[in-house]
């Protein structure tokens, strides 16, 4: 604490060095004009690298005391920024230019950067400082909400867990539908971890969403494309390299707690429970002569799990970083340690990171460069499951037993039960992973305008997984079976050499030409291996010697290995006219190992124009309308959508008997299917985009349409084949619309405030299922299954089950049902759509979409001298998500933990008019998933609220230490508007786009709080 102290108090006395050094100040005075010596009212005049300054008045005059040495800094919105050094002067003249940075600001596209006036295509951008101070390790968990048409959802709120992220809807069934990553230039696949990506070092990240953009990356690009940029020297000033320094340190707590029935509320609940009985007339009856199962239940233990388990998580992050930049090199060079325990205890994660970027002019023709990553981290997978605890760890039951050991069962049934704490305290898993990925090019220009580019580079991804149930956990001393450990290896490899070349044919001031072609070979490779083996005596070599394992019936092992080749080619051209009217031509022509001679390989083409209206002739006078273009795409992008080996006929390992012996043999799962080809998705894109009044006001809007056919779905054979065979015979569709304004409200003296808005909507829809009527995507099973289907004519996917009614209050209602003896009073009623008298699949109908009306995420910023406020909300409307939990936590069963809105339940005599049924009741019947399990996943959410404090003395003159430091606080998940009753509604189920919204109660999200420093030497 004492070395902590004297740092600050060092960097205190430097601080105020700084300050005692200026100079004698004097008065300057002046007016600022525009170019047409219109003088320019309000606009901000300050001392650089301080925070003193002044504003224009109504006819552009100011006055400043300054020193010789100081240099001011003129600034108004639509303008560009001015420096005059002030010396002598005590008289100025400013002339402000009209700024048109966003204009000629340039955006990254496939292979190539381009100006975005001169942008054909439909990208999303996101600069990296959007996405500084904020206290998370993916950088995928940043994304939300900050680009429209993205929508990003985290799959839970585990340390290092990854989010689902979806580009203008679900394109694929069996498919891929994350979206490829290319970081560098280096095309990384969908699949990337972005664990090992430094949001600290981003640069920029652009987001590929149309036609135009897609086609240059052909099957790769049918889920949208995620181009990342990392930093480099170049905006270093020549000379001295720029050393940055940040580091933060948060505080973490479950934002959104579940709540589940406590001891007390529990027993009374399975007392009435026990004592419920078809009765002498069948319609139900309540018989308290019946013994009790819990005698007493004000004196019935009263464990809190759910708070046992979870803890005041804490995460430290320390990035450094150099950069310098020479006549013809440049660099950067960043390390990054991130350290954080999770919310629940056991589980955490720990990185190392560290990145090196390298450009050399080798001369004025020949330049060359690297880009090297290099990831490590341990993550401390969560020993016990939030979902299973939430499920069935009863707060009657206590943590240990009269003798002070782990207690093992369920109080309840008996049964054999594992035992939370003892999980956390005993258990071993973690995941090991060491990603190296880098990529070199060389680039030669024998012309202006020509340029000729090799890029060759390569990802290493070696991943293990370490899991241990040591023989000391309660339930395996009760099953007497010991120890039990597992391992499971990965191994992939990607190798990628492309090759280039461009030239921007020179045809005068009036038309414009730039072409592209190249040849692309990227070969993947993955290696796996699993093992687990149980009975270990004891718990010392746990997983790293599995021999020990005693039990060898029990043993397995397995293994795999996957190789997929591409072979490509593609080409792009931009033309323009007069830059008014550009056009693009986009193509890419794909060959995969995947498929059969015959389909290997398969064209893609795209076509975009645009016009900028604002260089007609008749805008040239408008004072308002500064930009403005009407832009249009269409094209193909394709995808696999398939498995590395499924054109060939599989095989599943079975059992049987052959002369009463028990043999292993093989059964057929799937026949080949040698006529698969490619998905294919064709989409239609049109944009408008607007810039008002210098630019104060930036609008995108975008419409588009997406159709995916000849999708691969299992077909089922007939009984005489057997098995499955995939085919091409589907198809969906999803439209939808975007938008995006970005509006500089108010810039008066030193107060300016900023703001950024994205709205988008998706609608999907099954267009054809090969014949079918529907698909299961999980089953429908009564206590606590779930109903997901595809069905044409529907969104991807839909839920389905029974309409709920709820209770039965009358024996007529029972009667008029047909279900007496089956259905009692207080029970679940449901409509009976065949009205059989039976509640089964056959009465379910769609209940439900995962899928929102619109998403979104409003930004604001806002500045005063040094200080700063940046506040986000991010926010979902109109999208269902199926609790799972209610079919048995409202309709309790003994070994079933109760919500606390059963305390409104149907009871005999005291609440017969209640719609949440009577207790005892669900033990005797068909709980389907029904519309009692929908809830409006609807949420508005404060994502971040971060303040800062920039020294306005940092930077002045050649004695500062600092060129800048920062200071700040950051607040996560501040609060939440929602309805949602089980935590948190930001659902991802499993990552599947097929399975979204389906909650059971995944590991809790955080709310945080976050100090911070940023400093630049």
């Amino acid at each position: 604490m004492q070395n902590k102290i004297k740092n600050w108090i060092f960097v205190l006395a430097i601080i105020c060095f700084n300050a005692f050094v200026s100079n004698a100040q004097s008065e300057i005075s002046g007016k600022v004009t525009s170019a047409n010596d219109e003088p320019i009212i309000g606009a901000t005049i300050i001392i650089k690298g301080t925070n003193v300054g002044t504003t224009t008045d109504i006819d552009g005059s100011f006055n400043i005391a300054a020193s010789e040495d100081q240099t001011l800094v003129f600034s108004y919105i639509g303008y560009s920024d001015q420096e005059v050094v002030i010396g002598t002067q005590t008289q100025l003249s400013i002339i402000l230019e009209e700024n048109t940075e966003v204009l000629d600001e340039v955006v990254v596209i496939g292979y190539g950067v381009t100006a975005k006036k001169d942008l054909v295509s439909s990208v999303s951008s996101i600069k990296g400082d959007q996405l500084k101070n904020q206290p998370v390790v993916r950088l995928d968990q940043s994304l939300q909400g900050r680009a429209s048409g993205v929508e990003v959802t985290s799959q839970n709120g585990a340390p290092g867990a990854a989010a689902t992220i979806r580009i203008r809807g679900t394109n694929s069934i069996n498919g891929e539908n994350n979206p490829l990553f290319v970081i560098d230039g280096f095309v990384s696949g969908s699949g990337f971890d972005l664990n090992n990506i430094n949001a600290n070092d981003v640069e920029s990240i652009e987001i590929l969403k149309d036609a135009t953009a897609l086609a240059i990356y052909g099957t790769r690009g049918a889920a949208g494309v995620i181009i990342i940029t990392t930093k480099n020297g170049s905006g270093v000033k020549t000379g001295k390299p720029q050393i940055s320094f940040n580091q933060y340190y948060s505080t973490q707590n479950v934002a959104n707690p579940v709540e589940i029935l406590g001891g007390e509320g529990y027993a009374d609940y399975i007392n009435e429970s026990g004592q419920f009985v078809p009765g002498p007339e069948g319609y139900g009856f309540t018989d308290t002569s019946l013994p009790l199962a819990i005698e007493d239940p004000s004196s019935a233990a009263n464990t809190d799990w759910l708070d046992l388990i979870t803890q005041t998580g804490t995460a430290i992050n320390t990035d450094l970083s150099i950069a310098g930049n020479s006549q013809n090199t440049n660099y950067y060079l960043s390390f990054n340690r991130f350290d954080q325990e999770g919310i629940i205890q056991g589980s955490g994660i720990e990185r190392y990171q560290f990145r090196s970027n390298f450009d050399v002019n080798i001369n004025k023709k020949l330049k060359t460069g690297i880009r090297l990553n290099v990831a490590n981290y341990r993550r401390e997978n969560s020993k016990t499951d939030y979902g299973f605890i939430i499920g069935g760890v009863l707060p009657v039951r206590t943590v240990y037993d009269e003798d002070g050991n782990y207690t093992g069962t369920n109080p309840i049934t008996s049964g054999s039960q594992r035992n939370p704490i003892a999980d956390i305290d005993l258990r071993v898993d973690h995941t090991l992973s060491n990603n190296i990925t880098g990529n070199a090019y060389l680039s030669f220009e024998p012309l202006e305008g020509l340029l000729l580019k090799t890029n060759v580079g390569t990802q290493l991804d070696k991943t293990k997984n370490n899991d241990y149930l040591p023989g000391a956990l309660p339930e395996r001393i009760l099953s007497g079976s010991g120890g039990y450990a597992s391992i499971a290896y990965s191994d992939y490899q990607s190798l990628l050499n492309e090759n280039t070349i461009s030239y921007k044919i020179p045809l005068g001031p009036t038309h414009k030409l730039d072409i592209l072609g190249g040849f692309s070979f990227q070969k993947n490779k993955t290696e796996s291996f699993s093992a687990n083996a149980t009975g270990y005596p004891n718990d010392v070599v746990q997983f790293n010697n599995l021999s020990f394992g005693s039990d060898p019936e029990t043993f397995s092992i397995g293994s795999g290995y996957s190789q997929r080749t591409f072979v490509s080619s593609f080409a792009r051209i931009n033309y323009s006219f007069n830059s008014k009217y550009l056009l693009t031509f986009a193509a890419r022509r794909d060959g995969s190992s995947v498929f059969e001679d015959g389909n290997k390989y398969a064209f893609f083409p795209s076509v975009g124009f645009a016009w900028n209206i604002h260089e007609e002739s008749f805008l040239s006078g408008n004072n308002a309308i500064n930009r403005l273009k009407f832009r249009g795409s269409i094209g193909q992008v394709g995808q696999q959508g398939v498995g590395v080996y499924n054109s060939i006929a599989k095989f599943n390992n079975t059992n049987t008997y052959f002369n009463e012996t028990l043999v292993n043999g093989v059964l057929i799962g799937s026949l080949p299917s040698k006529d698969l080809s490619w998905e294919t998705t064709e989409q239609i894109d049109l944009g408008l985009e607007l810039g008002l009044f210098q630019d104060r006001i930036i609008m995108e809007l975008d419409w588009y349409q997406k159709t995916t056919k000849d999708l691969l779905l299992s077909k089922p054979l007939p009984n005489t084949a057997g098995g499955t065979q995939l085919q091409n015979i589907g198809s969906i569709q999803n439209r939808g619309l975007e938008f995006s304004l970005r509006s500089f409200n108010l810039a008066k003296g030193d107060f300016k405030w900023e703001s950024q808005l994205t709205l988008s909507g998706n609608r999907n829809v099954v267009l054809e299922l090969g014949g079918d009527e529907f698909i299961n995507l999980r089953q429908p099973t009564n206590q606590g299954g779930n109903g997901v289907r595809l069905i044409p004519g529907y969104g991807v996917p839909v839920f389905v089950g029974a309409t709920y009614l709820g209770t039965y209050k009358t024996t007529a209602e029972i009667d008029e049902d047909g279900t007496k003896g089956k259905s009692f009073l207080g029970s679940p009623r449901y409509v009976d759509v065949d009205g059989n008298g039976v509640i089964n699949s056959e009465d379910f109908v769609v209940i439900g979409s995962p899928e929102p009306t619109f998403y979104g995420g409003f930004r604001n910023t806002f500045s005063y001298k040094g200080l700063s406020l940046d506040v986000f909300l991010q926010g979902v409307y109109g999208n269902d998500i199926y609790n799972g939990r209610n079919q048995t936590h409202l309709f309790g069963r003994g070994d079933q933990n109760i919500f606390p809105a059963v305390l409104d339940r149907w009871i005999q005599g005291v609440n017969e008019t209640s719609d949440i049924g009577r207790a005892g009741t669900s033990t005797s019947l068909f709980n389907p998933n029904s519309t009692l399990g929908i809830e409006d996943g609807s949420h508005l959410r404060l994502k971040a609220l971060t303040l800062g404090y920039d020294f306005p003395m940092i930077g002045r003159g050649a004695s500062s230490v600092f060129q800048s430091l920062q200071v700040y606080v950051t607040g996560n998940n501040l609060f939440l508007l929602t309805n949602f009753t089980l935590g948190d509604p930001e659902v991802s189920n499993y990552g599947s786009s097929l399975e979204q919204g389906v909650a059971t109660g995944q590991y809790p999200y955080a709310r945080s709080f976050t100090m911070g420093v940023n400093a630049k030497f």
